[in-house]
């Protein structure tokens, strides 16, 4: 976790730490007295996948109420941050939709609105791969685009060019037909994202040299992306 993360990760927990734990109820259909437990069983910095990815899915619709998913937001958001819950990010941030957060206090909104703006900085600098479903949701939220990408760390050196590299040669074709994730995205937005990429394609070139001598195969990889771009 970044520095950026962390301190955002702590603002979230101070901004909800308002919100008390308390005895959550749920539909006897889908939530279970072994859920309830299981939910309950550790200090809210302590749990874990296990015991909030079965919460993080129901909460609001059969389990518990707005509260109590504002006393587990900052735990649920950390863990999917960091990629460890196994929960969907459209899940996760579908939840304030739901809970209509534009409509809760404004140090609550600027709180989340930060978080995102972090957990995507570590998402598209730090993770392994470029993910397209994080990109897109966090955008929605954050509604921020031009800022985005501003946080994407093009050094030929850095793990944001590994993910600029895997983002054109997984999604490059569907963002040019607004196919799979970037269907949701507005038809300007679709041309901001293609003309900063057409932009930054000389880095793929710069890099092809760069790692050229040091790391073959993904050289490799960066020359088969530039052959797909120019013809796509």
């Amino acid at each position: 976790m970044t520095k950026e993360l962390s301190a955002a990760t702590k603002e979230l927990y101070q901004a909800f730490e308002k919100y008390p734990f308390r005895l959550t109820t749920g539909s006897p259909l889908t939530v279970s007295e072994k859920d309830k437990a299981i939910l309950h069983s550790k200090p809210l910095r302590l749990l874990g996948d296990e015991e909030l990815s079965r919460y993080a899915f129901k909460a609001m619709t059969t389990w518990g109420e707005l509260n109590d998913f504002k006393h587990y937001l900052p735990r649920i958001f950390e863990l999917a941050a960091t990629r460890e819950l196994g929960v969907a990010t459209f899940v996760v941030l579908g939840k304030l939709d739901h809970g209509e957060w534009k409509t809760w206090e404004p140090v609550e909104q600027e709180t989340i609105t930060n978080f995102l703006k972090a957990w995507w900085s570590y998402d598209i600098n730090c993770a392994p791969y470029f993910d397209a479903e994080n990109f897109v949701e966090i955008h929605k939220k954050t509604n921020d685009l031009d800022g985005m990408l501003q946080q994407w760390d093009l050094h030929v050196a850095s793990q944001g060019f590994r993910n600029y590299v895997d983002f054109l040669a997984v999604h490059y074709q569907e963002l040019k037909g607004r196919n799979k994730f970037f269907k949701s995205l507005k038809k300007t937005e679709i041309e901001t994202l293609l003309q900063w990429t057409v932009a930054h394609a000389h880095k793929l070139e710069e890099g092809f040299f760069w790692y050229d001598q040091k790391e073959e195969a993904f050289s490799k990889t960066i020359s088969d992306t530039l052959y797909m771009f120019e013809r796509v």
